[in-house]
């Protein structure tokens, strides 16, 4: 275990320093010359998730509005107590980056969440054999350094996610329910972790799960009184959702995990060198491929995490679906892999596919970015290893499972 943390640390630290001197000295080869690419579109789109919510929130009326809300009401609810400051109602995107009161609030949203994230995360390493300096090299990577861009509710959903890990089988009756209340609030921001529910479907603790489910309902629903509209806002919701899904599925290369994502760029690509050859039909057939692959391969990873008795393991199949499942999985869903690593980095035996192990996860937050316009190489080559470490688990962890049935 030790060489395997020394090895591992010594590669995300070499990272780190040749981003650091790229960033700073800069880099006579093109394609290394693009650093400021590891934050979306350069910072041209800075924390926009943060302000559009603000702008949703106008009179009170998120769903109804021109802007069209698709999160449940919590997400927005969350947000309330900045909006009655500026007058978000006649305010652009770019109005918010030159408003002073505008910018204070989005930092100050943005510490708040980086305290919960990392509080949950100490929390979590508590005893794990997880070293500080680990923590602090997250603060380089491209997915770090991405999420905290984007001003969303992410940090909030993914420190719910290592409360609930660090104390829902604890002895201490407050601790545990508030990290099943964690799991609940995370749910609610961004459906997908529930899945993690599966560890306390694994141990049959099935009171735990009933007060999941009530409380879930309670953060699910009981917010929408707080807008206009009430409950009628439901329909109203589901109805916008659809309508962003359709909107998000042009075929894009970058900032996206998933089969599907992978499947779009390389029509994009193929259609950015030879504009026009393929045929509708293809696109059609891609598709539909994908979303039956990365469908068969989320059931499969759901299967082998119920089975699963390694812990590390269990929780990588799980962060694994929420971040190649969804078709508009974004790049911030990264964090998710967090936890696995903490509980991978102190496991105390070592095999030569857990070598294979630590280098993905250093090429999969590699922050080198690579560009070769206009496209960027460095989040299309993080998605290509989350795939690859994605059937590595599933291999993994489905050899591990029949031999424990045979023995």
């Amino acid at each position: 275990m030790e060489k395997l943390n020394k090895r591992i640390s010594i590669v995300f630290t070499v990272l780190v320093a040749i981003f650091i001197g790229l960033a700073v000295g800069g880099c006579p080869i093109e394609p290394l010359n693009h650093q400021e690419y590891v934050i979306f579109e350069s910072g041209n789109d800075f924390m926009a998730d943060f302000f559009n919510i603000q702008r949703f929130l106008v009179d009170g009326d998120p769903y109804f509005n021109e802007l069209n809300g698709i999160y449940f009401p919590l997400a927005y609810l969350l947000l309330m107590p900045f909006t009655p400051f500026c007058d978000y109602a006649n305010m652009s995107l770019e109005d918010c980056w030159n408003t002073n009161f505008a910018i204070f609030s989005a930092l100050f949203f943005l510490l708040l969440s980086l305290f919960l994230f990392f509080d949950s995360l100490y929390r979590l390493n508590n005893k794990k054999g997880w070293r500080t300096f680990n923590t602090i090299l997250l603060l380089f990577t491209s997915i770090f350094l991405f999420s905290t861009e984007r001003g969303n509710e992410i940090f909030i959903a993914a420190a719910g996610v290592n409360y609930f890990l660090a104390y829902y089988d604890t002895e201490d009756r407050w601790k545990r329910w508030f990290g099943l209340f964690s799991l609940c609030f995370a749910a609610v921001l961004k459906v997908y972790p529930v899945l993690f529910g599966i560890l306390l479907l694994q141990d049959k603790r099935y009171k735990d799960i009933a007060f999941c489910i009530v409380t879930g309902l309670l953060l699910t629903f009981v917010p929408f009184l707080f807008f206009k509209h009430g409950m009628a806002n439901v329909p109203r919701m589901i109805e916008n959702y659809y309508t962003y899904t359709a909107l998000y599925q042009t075929p894009s290369t970058e900032y996206k995990f998933g089969i599907h994502a992978l499947g779009n760029g390389i029509l994009f690509a193929v259609n950015y060198l030879n504009p026009g050859t393929i045929a509708d039909s293809v696109v059609r057939g891609m598709a539909v491929t994908t979303k039956i692959l990365t469908a068969l391969l989320t059931l499969v990873s759901l299967i082998l995490a119920f089975l699963e008795k390694r812990r590390w393991l269990q929780i990588g199949l799980i962060a694994l679906v929420i971040m190649m499942y969804p078709s508009h999985s974004i790049f911030y869903c990264g964090l998710y892999l967090i936890p696995m690593m903490v509980l991978f980095l102190s496991k105390e035996e070592c095999t030569k596919t857990d070598y294979v192990i630590g280098i993905l996860l250093c090429l999969i937050m590699n922050p080198i970015q690579v560009v070769v316009p206009p496209i960027t190489l460095t989040p299309i080559l993080a998605n290509i290893f989350t795939i690859v470490l994605w059937i590595l688990f599933i291999v993994y962890s489905g050899r591990g499972v029949l031999n424990k049935q045979q023995a």
